[in-house]
């Protein structure tokens, strides 16, 4: 397990409900890679990112930052999305750069992205995605 991992589960042991765990890490963050590129990179710093965690019923979203040399393992704000709250999950990108833009039953729409590469910041990195929609799907109300 990565110092991140264990950071992910250390702040989110106390917020698990009786038999939840944690299934699976990400890493997310919201700059748009244009900018990034525009700014030359300065942009990176600061805020816009954040470690996840996915459980069988909800997706763990903490909010971090990224210093001048390495991203912070540091609880700017902790928040959960029920899956039974998530209306679509629409998934785009190519190659190692993904995004996911995820439609709530509120009318709100919050979009990530994730480079399926950054193994180094969760172990689930590659997975995230695929099993957040499985488990979506999981707890999505079927047809009688």
């Amino acid at each position: 397990m990565h110092k991140f991992d264990e950071f992910i589960h250390k702040e989110l042991a106390p917020r698990l409900d009786a038999g939840e765990g944690i299934e699976l890490t990400g890493f997310l963050y919201t700059k748009s890679l244009s900018r990034v590129v525009l700014s030359g990179g300065l942009s990176l710093i600061g805020d816009g990112y954040f470690f996840a965690a996915l459980t069988r019923k909800r997706m763990f979203i903490i909010a971090t930052e990224m210093g001048v040399a390495s991203l912070k393992m540091e609880n700017k704000g902790l928040n959960d999305i029920p899956y039974l709250d998530i209306k679509s999950i629409k998934p785009s990108g190519f190659l190692n750069q993904k995004m996911i833009a995820l439609e709530l039953k509120d009318g709100k729409t919050l979009t990530f992205r994730l480079n399926t590469l950054a193994t180094h910041y969760a172990s689930g990195q590659k997975q995230f995605i695929e099993t957040l929609m499985q488990f979506v799907g999981a707890g999505s109300p079927r047809p009688n």
